[in-house]
């Protein structure tokens, strides 16, 4: 089977797992950096379900001149669909968007998905598709993860490399990431496989010692040297090390805003079919990484924003950081033990 047919086919499976019905219709939302193969498959795709499609696209925003080498990843905050009323309001008369475009979890998007539009948005380019498209065995080990994590009140993570770091949970909601949006009025990234959840505010206290290997997203690079990260009531207090903690505390600095020091979502994955060196077989620009958050068993340590967990914190600065090689434990019970998956855990 060509690559176009195996692309084609994957974003069968993944619109029609993702409840996608014959008369539904779909809002394909594209911009200048958005992979021409998606566009065609999930146009086609969406066609073959007997859906009614209309693809949207949208200039690049101001925000674009603060990215570095063209990275859509590495700056949140302003869009080109924000303050764009004409295209909010195409998305949230719509059931479906294919997002190739990136929102960016804002407001917007919070509107769009509170007027029961569901959102699946795919960045990846098409062999990390189709290689890791989801499936339903994905979802319910997602979910039932989820629900440990849902029911929870505190995490510990320790590590051999030093970290031991805890926090209290509850405040806000989940990050369930499963890479399908089957009910309404819900978010997902394709392909993606891990839980997070955000910190109670002011909670997050300890050590976290990023060890070599430590993939470092937007900067999509494996890190050499150990980073030593001391953390006070909830932000990052101490950035120690040799060159890698000298190239973060220059990055993170460079924004001037505090609240990019706060930590966001905690969360481990759950793919058993991505690998953790994969990253390093890419170009930067050739992918969004998702590959590294959702590897079995990675400790996922972030930080800025909240928004997207209900609360107000909204810095340009986000780090997503998957550590390989921790014990995760909630109250007590282990779901990941030095970078494994727990039984149960990985069973689902």
């Amino acid at each position: 089977m060509s690559l176009t047919m195996k692309l084609l086919d994957a974003w069968k499976r993944v619109l029609g797992l993702s409840r996608l019905e014959s008369g539904e219709s779909v809002v394909v939302l594209v911009a200048e950096h958005s992979h021409p193969d998606h566009v065609a498959a999930a146009k086609a795709a969406a066609t073959l379900l007997g859906t009614r499609s209309v693809v949207l696209e949208l200039g690049e925003s101001s925000a674009a001149a603060l990215r570095m080498a063209g990275e859509t990843t590495g700056v949140t905050g302003v869009t080109a669909l924000t303050g764009n009323t004409a295209a909010i309001a195409a998305m949230k008369a719509c059931d479906f968007v294919i997002d190739l475009m990136g929102i960016d979890r804002g407001s917007e998007q919070q509107e769009i998905l509170a007027a029961g539009t569901r959102i699946l948005l795919v960045k990846e380019p098409p062999e990390i598709f189709i290689r890791l498209v989801p499936t339903p065995e994905d979802r319910e080990r997602v979910l039932a993860a989820a629900g440990k994590l849902r029911k929870a009140k505190t995490m510990h993570v320790t590590s051999a490399a030093g970290t031991d770091f805890e926090v209290a949970l509850g405040e806000y909601q989940l990050l369930i990431q499963y890479g399908l949006a089957d009910e309404p009025g819900r978010w997902d990234h394709a392909p993606s496989t891990f839980v997070a959840a955000w910190p109670n505010e002011g909670s997050a206290n300890g050590t976290v010692v990023l060890a070599p290997g430590t993939t470092l997203l937007p900067i999509k690079e494996y890190l050499r040297t150990p980073v030593r990260l001391e953390i006070e009531a909830g932000y990052i207090t101490r950035i120690e090390g040799e060159f890698d903690a000298l190239y973060l505390r220059d990055y993170m600095g460079k924004f001037g805003d505090r609240e990019g020091y706060a930590v966001s979502h905690l969360g481990w994955g759950l793919q058993p079919k991505a690998h953790w060196t994969a990253l390093g077989m890419y170009d930067k620009r050739q992918t969004n990484a998702m590959e590294a958050r959702s590897f079995a068993g990675n400790f996922m340590f972030s930080t800025g924003p909240n928004t997207e967990g209900g609360g107000t914190r909204n810095p340009a600065c986000h780090l997503d950081v998957p550590m390989i090689g921790c014990s995760v434990s909630l109250d007590g019970e282990p779901v990941v033990v030095e970078g494994k998956l727990v039984q149960a855990i990985a069973r689902g």
